[in-house]
């Protein structure tokens, strides 16, 4: 990831055990999606492999933002450890309110037993968690434990 192109990447020494994950994006809702694609990546040996073959929707609110975004991701973990599915993301829509940022979030994806795993993640962490808008940017940065 160069410069202001959006898009995500995995950061190396942030942690010794886990995985982080770093996006900047343009909105608050790219940003969100691209936390899924990431999520795919660590999930899934080809993530570009995955079929839209089910489609999935889920609504969260939170006051902030920081855990917003990880109630999302461990809701992405809790649909794989119960339903054994993993998506990509298809809508991304945020809004704000008097009750905090509420995210609904569609997505498409497949049964995780139908593809190579690569990691199975299991929670996504407090611990350095950050969402936040910098320069016009959005930025997030998450450490998933697997």
């Amino acid at each position: 990831m160069v410069g202001s192109k959006e898009g995500f990447e995995f950061v190396d020494n942030a942690t010794l055990a886990d995985i982080a994950i770093y996006c900047k994006a343009f909105t608050l809702e790219k940003l969100f999606a691209l936390n899924v694609e990431a999520f795919l990546h660590i999930c899934l040996e080809n993530p570009l492999d995955l079929a839209g073959k089910i489609d999935y929707s889920f609504s969260l609110q939170h006051q902030s933002l920081d855990l917003l975004l990880v109630k999302f991701l461990n809701e992405l973990i809790f649909i794989k450890d119960t339903q054994g599915l993993v998506f990509k993301p298809v809508n991304v829509a945020i809004k704000y309110g008097l009750e905090g940022s509420m995210c609904t979030a569609q997505l498409i994806g497949d049964y995780i037993i139908n593809y190579g795993i690569n990691v199975d993640p299991k929670a996504a962490t407090l611990h350095k968690t950050r969402c936040e808008k910098a320069n016009l940017i959005w930025e997030s940065f998450v450490i998933i434990d697997v």
